[in-house]
Order: C-alpha cells, then sequence, then structure tokens
C-alpha cells in the first residue's frame, strides 16, 4: 500500500427513506475543517436508491465539495451486504485518504465491515478528530475504559483511516445555497444475488416520538416524581 496514493475526506451521508440524517451533516461541518488543513477535497459519499438529487443538493449546501452519489434500486433501503460492497468498490477505485461514518445503528453496522474488507483500521464513537501536523494521521479520540479515560489513536500503516462519530458531537455548518459543488451520478451494478437480506416492509412503529437528540433541554424524572402531572 502506497499512502501517498491516498487524498481526500469522505464522509458517509447517511439516508433514511431519502431523508439525510443529522449525524451526516454534522461530520460534513468537522470533515470541512479536516478537509481545509489538508487542503483536499470534502466528499460527500450518498448511496441509496433513485430520485435524490435534492439531497445531492443539500450536501453541498452544508459543505462538501462534491457528492458522490451511488445509486440503485436495490439501495433504496439499506443493507449490511449491498452498502458495503458500494463503498468498498468506489474507495479502492478513489482512494480517500480519510472515511467519517456515523456512529448511528446503520454506522456501527456498516463501518466495520467496510473497514474489515478494505484491511484498515477503524477507531468506533469517536468524541474528537484532529490531524497530526506533518504526518496527516488522523487523530481519534474516543472513551475507554468505560470512560474514565480518553485516548487517542491513529492508524498510522493503512488507508483509509475510519471512524465513526458520535451523533451530537459536532456542529453542523450553517446552509449555504449560495454554494457550488460537483455532482458524480454514479449507477451502480448490484444484484440481488449480491445482498443475502430482503426487505419486505419497512414499519414504523414510533411516528409520533419526538426525536429527543433534538432538544436543547431534557428534563428527566424517576419513580418518585409520582406521576406526570408532578413534572
Amino acid at each position: 500500500m502506497n499512502i501517498a496514493d491516498y487524498k481526500g475526506v469522505w464522509v458517509f451521508a447517511e439516508q433514511r427513506d431519502g431523508e439525510l440524517q443529522k449525524v451526516a451533516l454534522e461530520l460534513l461541518g468537522k470533515g470541512r475543517a479536516i478537509a481545509d488543513k489538508l487542503g483536499v477535497k470534502l466528499t460527500a459519499l450518498l448511496v441509496g436508491g433513485e430520485g435524490m438529487e435534492e439531497a445531492t443538493k443539500e450536501l453541498v449546501a452544508f459543505g462538501a465539495d462534491e457528492v458522490i452519489y451511488a445509486h440503485n434500486p436495490l439501495l433504496k433501503h439499506y443493507t449490511t451486504d449491498g452498502y458495503t460492497k458500494v463503498i468498498c468498490e468506489l474507495a479502492n477505485e478513489k482512494k480517500p485518504e480519510i472515511i467519517l461514518v456515523g456512529a448511528s445503528f446503520i454506522g456501527r453496522d456498516l463501518g466495520p465491515r467496510v473497514a474489515a474488507r478494505l484491511s484498515t483500521g477503524l477507531t468506533a464513537d469517536c468524541t474528537g478528530l484532529e490531524t497530526e501536523d506533518g504526518t496527516n494521521h488522523l487523530l481519534m479520540t474516543r472513551p475507554a475504559f468505560g470512560g474514565n479515560l480518553m485516548a487517542t489513536i491513529i492508524c498510522a500503516d493503512n488507508r483509509p483511516q475510519m471512524a465513526t462519530v458520535r451523533p451530537g458531537v459536532f456542529s453542523k455548518l450553517a446552509k449555504d445555497e449560495n454554494r457550488n459543488g460537483d455532482v458524480q451520478t454514479i449507477a451502480m451494478d448490484i444484484k440481488e444475488s449480491d445482498i443475502r437480506t430482503k426487505t419486505e416492509e419497512v414499519v414504523k412503529l414510533a411516528k409520533s416520538v419526538a426525536d429527543i437528540t433534538e432538544a436543547e433541554f431534557i428534563v428527566s424524572g424517576g419513580r418518585g416524581v409520582g406521576s406526570k402531572e408532578n413534572f
């Protein structure tokens, strides 16, 4: 492996039902700072079904220099096999230096599989990302030993350098609809035989439940409160 061949910062732009997830936009904010320091492009990697052109514009507006939109009807819903195959094929072809993935339930499943397939390392559940002057090593900081200390990890000998990042750690940039960026739309060659699981139906049970990750303040109480009215 020639590390010098690897350039650029990629952010996996997680989407569900065609809607971009907040953690993807947060990672674009941090990825923008890292890419600017390294003097490279920031790329948003969007994997999904057809008709996500509006999402590509939103990714550019939130800081991406370019968007790789890899689409196929079989990629509409997340599957480990399908998404891993697509990301690894593109990474082997384009050779990004850094890949950032949100530590959602999708990212925690996808990140390790991609890292193993690419024969590289991955630091999970990061709360801090910086780059080392002179080496361009990504300094990936995460809690260790039950949160009693913070460990900073580097992937010195392999590329790409990969990290999953907890939602809410970084702030997304202000949306700038006047930004310009390149969009590469790639029709991926994915067959049903490539995917060992099949999504029959998506059922959402918690349709009206508020997303507490979006709350500025959370008030919590135990049984001692006695009743809902006592709050």
